[in-house]
């Protein structure tokens, strides 16, 4: 049947008038159509991702400690190692715990910093490896081994971390099970909430806090520094450097015995934050493991860009059409501003995707809960600002996403956090991807200085990724 025929058989031999519908049936409608389209997006991005869904399932059942072992036996890895936990002559109560947590042999960092840090007379030890390579157990390890367990206990061990979360995440993931058989040991946080009296002595032998909160009690007499043997600086590179933590890190160090060792460890360590770190501590060791920029953005992580300005409804509408692909594993939303954060957040509940979301005006308690919960996975996508880009590791984050590109206070290119930033992902060798959603030029040119930054040789190290979950779904790594 010709086209024609059939426009002939379909046309009445007098036109109905129209009848204009009633504008609140036409909004109704609008809503209902607006409503069906995102149910299926929903479907849609639901069954694409179902055989990645499938790989993570099976990828999730793998022995971590097997993936650990190829990675630490590669001669060619960053994570590789010739020296074995025995040769440095450990207490058995350290090497048991070393060895239930799973750790089969130092990594790079570990097997540089560890003799240093376990020598007597100690050294300061400024230590630099990339994220998840093991720094935090090597400096644990030294306040552990440094400690007499005494009654009532003396602060002999203080941490200073950047935020309350790498805190907290310090103490419950590695001190505790790593002195899993020092009985009688006491572990003290000092955060925001957590209050002493005045005139109370903290009668703690390890130290983990902020900058503030222990500055604070330094002040008040509630730590005395009188016996501290180590003093750790994690994130060291923000803790040291001027605009950051300097002028509080500063005020600790000076408390600190002649005698008490210092230890200083960053993924990052800016060329002029060395040198302040330098003249910081006394005659340091510098432990820099492949320390040029090529080397710190972890090989295992893919990185992709993707500008989603011919986007219909720009990055907001793709972050929630991708959604399905963030909750395979788990995943983390850096943003700018506490302000965005909030704004993503409500868009994407209002759209009934479930996230939590975590920044500094958070109240202190729900800041806990809401990390718990993500570390627990009865969250998947976490929304934040730069308060997480730093240290905090959780075992199944296997997608960053940069909805803004990191940039310092004076809206330049911020390498160190991109770095940081995606190092929440590929965490001790475990894939991973990062994908930094660009919707103006200014953003583009800010990433291509950061790829400029990092990337040798002419070498593409942030790839062009379509704004097309479809396609997008095939080039993720989990």
């Amino acid at each position: 049947m010709s086209d024609e025929t059939k426009k002939e058989e379909a046309t009445p031999a007098e036109e109905t008038p129209k009848v204009e519908e009633p504008a609140a049936d036409a909004k109704a409608d609008a809503e209902k159509d607006a409503a069906e389209e995102r149910r299926k997006k929903k479907e849609a991005s639901a069954e694409l991702t179902k055989r990645m869904q499938k790989l993570a399932l099976e990828r999730q059942k793998e022995n971590r400690h097997e993936r650990l072992k190829v990675i630490q036996s590669d001669a060619s890895s960053h994570l590789s190692s010739a020296r074995t936990f025995q040769e440095l002559n450990l207490p058995k109560y350290l090497l048991d715990a070393i060895f239930e947590m799973g750790f089969e042999r130092p990594s790079a960092i570990q097997e540089e910093a560890l003799p240093r840090i376990l020598a007597n007379p100690p050294r300061n030890v400024i230590g630099q490896a990339q994220s998840g390579s093991g720094k935090t157990a090597a400096f644990v390890i030294g306040m552990l081994y440094r400690i007499e367990i005494d009654s009532p206990a003396t602060p002999q061990a203080l941490c200073v971390t950047p935020t309350r979360e790498l805190a907290v995440q310090i103490v419950n993931k590695t001190v505790k099970p790593m002195a899993a058989h020092m009985d009688g040991l006491k572990i003290q946080l000092a955060l925001a909430g957590e209050r002493m009296e005045r005139g109370e002595k903290c009668e703690a032998h390890l130290i983990v806090g902020t900058p503030g909160k222990v500055v604070d009690w330094i002040k008040r007499r509630t730590i005395n520094t009188k016996n501290m043997k180590v003093f750790v600086l994690d994130e060291a590179d923000e803790m040291v450097a001027e605009g950051g933590h300097r002028a509080n890190s500063l005020l600790v160090k000076k408390a600190m015995p002649k005698t008490c060792q210092s230890l200083l460890f960053s993924a990052t360590f800016p060329p002029e934050v060395v040198e302040f770190a330098t003249k910081m501590v006394s005659n340091p060791d510098k432990i820099l493991i492949e320390a040029g920029p090529e080397f710190l953005v972890l090989d295992v992580i893919k990185q992709l860009w993707i500008d989603t300005r011919p986007y219909d409804g720009g990055k907001l509408a793709f972050l929630a059409d991708i959604y399905t692909l963030m909750t395979i594993g788990q995943s983390i939303i850096f943003v700018g501003t506490k302000r965005e954060a909030d704004n993503v957040y409500r868009t994407l509940t209002e759209q009934d995707y479930s996230c939590s979301v975590l920044h500094s005006q958070v109240d202190n308690a729900e800041r806990d809960a809401t990390m718990e919960a993500f570390r627990n996975g009865e969250s998947n996508v976490l929304i934040t600002t730069n308060v997480l880009a730093r240290g905090v590791d959780v075992d199944n984050v296997c997608l960053v996403v940069n909805y803004d590109v990191p940039v310092d206070k004076d809206r330049n290119p911020d390498f160190e956090t991109y770095l940081h930033r995606i190092g929440r992902t590929g965490r001790f060798g475990r894939k991973g991807t990062a994908i930094s959603l660009v919707d103006d030029q200014n953003s583009i040119q800010i990433l291509a200085a950061i790829e400029a930054h990092f990337s040798t040789g002419g070498k593409e190290m942030i790839a062009n990724a379509p704004a097309d979950p479809e396609e997008l779904a095939d080039m993720i790594e989990i």
